[in-house]
């Protein structure tokens, strides 16, 4: 029986897309869409792309959207990229809301009323951002490094966030449209550039469940989310923007940043305490970059910025390099 497409009481409530781009998740993915079609807030469209999948997700996509009128699918012939996949989804979306839900991911039941009486509430705020359970394959909770909050303001710098926990006002998000082409780190890109629109916060309220299993992506990610972070350094000190065109040359984009070193810690510098965030994301940048590509040389010079410039920051990153490799042995069991 076809279910109801929640739209007879919704007529005077904003419309809110979630957006689900989705590849190869067919032991997921009916889950996860039921997750978005049990919300409690009534007026939604729930749009999927499925970027070439090649395991029966997309027989499972066809058949639950055959049956609800709110999903609309659509399918690319061959893998395009998670970047290609969300960049069609807000092509399509026409809500005034916009939150992301993964194909092996879970939405709590209020999550769309919450975020987005939220953001009715505060039209000043850009986009809001839920708490988060992290579970394994089998369903098993997990231990999760939540969003670090400072009165309610999120600090934008750490790697490790729960992108799609996120709904954005639509006139923010567009802002920052299309996403870029980093190879999983695209999210985090566009949540620190959706970032200069507006102020970002985070509920209290844990609204999303992130599932974490071997055959994520975004485990072999390389240097992306830290191409990202450093993106938005960057452009915060007016130094241009190191992403361009429609590929990215990582390696060379590590080795500007290694060049471009003085340059940053001046700039940083000079925000004096408005800095203090800035500072925290350039140690973080700096200490990965010279992992990957820096000499014995260059490790020593970047150690004795850090101390120089800012020795808590240092403390802070190393500390949270610690944390999350003590977690990461007990992710995936």
């Amino acid at each position: 029986m076809a279910q109801d497409d929640g739209t007879r009481d919704a007529a005077a409530e904003p419309l809110v897309s979630i957006l689900m781009p989705v590849f190869n998740q067919a032991s997921y993915v009916h889950e996860a869409i039921g997750s978005a079609q049990g919300q409690t807030y009534s007026n939604i469209e729930i749009l999927l792309h499925d970027d070439g999948s090649t395991d029966g997700t997309t027989e499972i996509v066809e058949k639950l959207a055959a049956r609800d009128r709110r999903i609309r699918f659509t399918r690319a012939e061959r893998n395009q990229g998670v970047a290609s996949a969300r960049n069609r989804l807000i092509e399509r979306a026409r809500g005034s809301f916009i939150c992301w839900l993964d194909g092996d991911d879970i939405m709590l039941p209020d999550k769309v009323r919450a975020q987005r009486d939220f953001l009715v509430a505060n039209p000043t705020i850009a986009a809001v951002a839920a708490s988060f359970h992290q579970i394994n394959a089998a369903g098993k909770s997990l231990p999760v490094r939540n969003w670090r909050a400072a009165g309610g303001r999120l600090e934008m710098f750490i790697p490790e966030l729960a992108t799609v926990s996120m709904m954005y006002r639509r006139s923010a998000l567009m802002g920052a449209f299309p996403l870029r082409p980093l190879r999983n780190g695209s999210d985090i890109d566009l949540v620190l550039r959706v970032a200069e629109f507006g102020e970002i916060v985070k509920m209290p309220s844990t609204l999303y469940v992130r599932r974490m299993h071997e055959g994520q992506m975004s485990r072999s990610a390389g240097s992306v989310h830290v191409i990202a972070i450093a993106s938005n350094i960057y452009r915060a000190l007016c130094l241009g923007d190191i992403i361009a065109g429609t590929k990215i040359d990582e390696a060379a984009i590590l080795r500007r940043i290694l060049r471009d070193r003085h340059v940053l810690w001046a700039g940083v510098a000079k925000k004096g305490e408005n800095g203090r965030e800035h500072r925290f994301s350039l140690v973080l940048v700096l200490l990965h970059v010279v992992r990957r590509i820096g000499t014995p040389g260059d490790r020593l010079a970047i150690l004795a910025l850090c101390l120089r410039y800012a020795p808590w920051a240092l403390v802070q990153v190393v500390h949270y390099w610690l944390k999350r490799r003590l977690q990461i042995h007990s992710r995936y069991r």
